[in-house]
């Protein structure tokens, strides 16, 4: 049973085996990933593969930075060696450059890490990464100035699947100018939301349709909807549970996560929320069986993982420049 009591188990064992200088929020995201896990305390575990992808991929690498706890939690919850996932990502990125991609950077590098996770593991055949460089390059035509390296995770997630490139971009640009159209603001958060929404089964059309209902839906309940809780918004609607039903969900169990010491901050709060309605969500879709319940439930755990990868870049892309403004 996926609860905030699990979770919150789940995140004090990290918390108490973390080093001093490792973020907490971090490990709130690292918490996330772990939570359908049967694992009762991880905590030293996570601070060992963390170590072990730094010292496999150098200092100069993400993994450098707390961003390997939460890559950490994704390869134990699928039992990868971290040694041969990092020689997998290089090779990877290798193969970016080769198709004139930048590999430098944290979004590059979960970009290649989600296509090593996609291959379990494996090689990356290098005709997803050129089909990764044609839908980034297809963005680029309809949004230039947005269109950039932090879209490469959900280019990767996008190259993995079948279809063409066209369809695509055309499901994108519905969803982004559907809701640009009701008043959503546009901008990069907005991008994300079309990227991720066009994964959904619903159609474009319905899929920002429900997109515009489950953000009323949450703000009739008090929580504010602002550009950086769009793509919770959008994982809500990815996870198929009704309308009403996930709205009143994610805000009991966003109270709860600000009930328990230390209390987490209300966006985050309202981020883990987010996610674990989405686990609980896969976790049923689990016990079905047939190879698309299965297809379905990666897809989601992947969504999930790369939307915490992000946000945890950009936390670190933000400390990063708060600290050298600071010592100017």
């Amino acid at each position: 049973m996926i609860s905030v009591a699990r979770y919150n188990q789940i995140y004090d064992s990290l918390r108490r085996s973390k080093r001093w200088g490792t973020d907490s929020s971090i490990l709130r995201f690292a918490a996330l990933t772990l939570v359908s896990t049967d694992l009762a305390d991880p905590g030293e575990v996570v601070r060992e593969v963390a170590d072990r992808l730094k010292t496999a991929a150098g200092g100069f690498s993400p993994m450098a930075s707390d961003l390997r706890q939460a890559v950490a939690a994704m390869l134990i919850r699928r039992k990868l060696d971290p040694e041969v996932v990092v020689i997998r990502v290089r090779e990877a990125l290798d193969l970016f450059k080769r198709h004139k991609l930048r590999k430098g950077g944290a979004h590059p590098f979960l970009a290649a890490l989600l296509l090593v996770l996609d291959s379990q593991g494996g090689e990356v055949p290098e005709e997803t990464i050129s089909r990764l460089k044609e839908i980034i390059d297809r963005w680029k035509t309809d949004h230039y100035f947005l269109t950039g390296v932090d879209d490469y995770p959900m280019a990767a997630m996008h190259a993995s699947r079948g279809g063409r490139v066209e369809t695509l971009a055309v499901e994108v640009e519905t969803i982004y100018e559907t809701l640009r159209r009701r008043r959503f603001s546009r901008g990069n958060p907005l991008q994300l939301v079309s990227h991720l929404l066009a994964f959904s089964e619903y159609g474009s059309h319905k899929a920002a349709d429900r997109f515009i209902r489950m953000a009323a839906g949450l703000r009739s309940r008090g929580q504010r909807i602002w550009q950086s809780q769009y793509d919770e918004v959008a994982l809500l609607v990815l996870s198929g549970v009704r309308v009403d039903h996930a709205a009143a969900k994610v805000i009991l169990l966003r109270d709860e996560l600000r009930a328990h010491k230390p209390k987490p901050q209300a966006s985050i709060a309202f981020s883990i929320a987010a996610g674990l309605v989405l686990a609980e969500q896969a976790a049923k879709t689990s016990s079905l069986r047939g190879a698309r319940a299965a297809a379905n439930l990666r897809a989601v755990q992947a969504l999930i993982e790369a939307q915490q990868a992000a946000m945890v870049a950009c936390m670190i892309a933000t400390s990063n420049a708060a600290t050298a403004a600071a010592t100017r």
